[in-house]
């Protein structure tokens, strides 16, 4: 079986080893090592990505025991050859997992909590815990586990005899059989993992909880360690200063000033919908009406501003149809004080191609045709 190096040292970057199989599959190559440094995806921690000579590997799993690598192109089985990791994908994924472990840690200390998912994705790191936490808890449980990156803890990972991992007390999702590995932070945590984690929690740098959320019954929390919680504070500081310039407003008021403008926002836009209204009843009062029926044209008119205008004009006709346009179709909204609006439904669709629908007083859709055949349809033709 494959040499697993990162078992012996995970900070092993370069590494010779030779192929001894190599397997094609829609346009993908599986590459199996007699000795790696790569390491399988497991744990919820991803597979390394890297290098075998000029083939780029973009993913690593295990199956059946054995590890392999995935490559964009074939390696000669029984060539020596040099492995090279993506160190800063693997080293971040090493800081990420043991900020996973103390935070999991720490609550299931203090709260007696399992974590019972695990995933590191592209956008964060989210942990999925058994129980409920409210957002003070769980900023209380950042400040601890940060503390543990501050006191620089040497990180542990050991496979105890059978004897001794029966008196251990530990945490892991599911009863394990066979060799154990056990990796350990003093005073924080003590778990049963296959993953890849630094020498010291001083290496781990930054933790920080993004967000907790209500899940399945308990939270999920996300969170991000190292170098992608620092990447992480950076853009969001940059985005804060720039806001903060926009609102002319310092960075620890920018919250209040945005309340205020969207006050400002939501007082203007009242003001605008009563100016609208005003508009629109001085448009029907100088609309022209002759005889119980009325069609009119109004592209200017928005969302529910069709309905309201045909309303108005039906204070002062019998039937009454306003249309606008909306690219290669007309809306209109069709008012008939006769409750014949369903009447003149059916006799749109068959004769302008019209959808729609409502009520025996008003109904409303979409048609299509020549807007002077269609009003002089309207208020002549379909009267009868």
């Amino acid at each position: 079986m494959t040499d697993r190096l990162f078992e012996q040292n995970p900070y092993i970057r370069a590494f010779d080893a030779r192929v001894l199989e190599c397997e094609e599959k829609n346009g993908t190559y599986r590459i199996r090592l007699d000795r790696t440094a790569f390491f399988p995806e497991g744990g919820g921690q991803p597979g390394d990505r890297g290098w075998i000579d000029t083939a780029v590997i973009s993913d690593t799993h295990e199956k059946d025991g054995e590890v392999w690598h995935y490559a964009d192109r074939p390696l000669s089985v029984g060539d020596e050859v040099q492995g090279r990791l993506d160190w800063a994908f693997r080293f971040s994924n090493m800081q990420n997992h043991a900020g996973e472990h103390i935070v999991s840690g720490l609550i299931h200390a203090k709260y007696g909590y399992d974590n019972v998912g695990f995933h590191m994705g592209s956008e964060a790191i989210t942990l999925d815990i058994n129980g409920e936490l409210t957002e003070e808890q769980v900023r209380e449980i950042e400040t601890e586990a940060n503390r543990a990156i501050e006191e620089n803890i040497p990180i542990q990972a050991m496979i105890p005899s059978k004897e001794a991992l029966e008196q251990m007390t530990y945490r892991s999702k599911k009863a394990l059989d066979g060799d154990v590995r056990i990796v350990e932070i003093p005073g924080y945590d003590r778990c049963a993992c296959c993953g890849t984690h630094p020498f010291r929690t001083g290496e781990i740098r930054l933790i920080k909880i993004l967000s907790v959320q209500n899940y399945k019954g308990g939270v999920r929390i996300a969170m991000l360690s190292g170098q992608r919680a620092l990447d992480d504070y950076m853009e969001k500081h940059e985005s804060v200063v720039k806001v903060s310039h926009l609102l002319s407003a310092k960075t620890g008021e920018i919250s209040g000033a945005v309340e205020r403008l969207q006050k400002e926002i939501g007082d203007l836009k009242f003001r605008m919908v009563q100016m609208k209204r005003e508009m629109l009843a001085m448009k029907a009062a100088g609309q022209p009406v002759k005889g119980e029926a009325v069609c009119v044209l109004e592209n200017d008119l928005e969302g529910n501003e069709l309905r309201e205008y045909a309303n108005l004009l039906a204070e002062r006709a019998e039937r009454v149809m306003v249309l606008a346009r909306n690219g290669s179709l007309y809306r209109y909204v069709l008012i008939d004080g006769g409750q014949r609006a369903k009447e003149f439904g059916k006799e749109i669709q068959s004769l302008y191609q019209g959808k729609g629908g409502g009520t025996a007083q008003m109904i409303q859709g979409t048609l299509s045709g020549n807007v002077d055949e269609i009003k002089h349809w309207f208020e002549n033709g379909c009267v009868e």
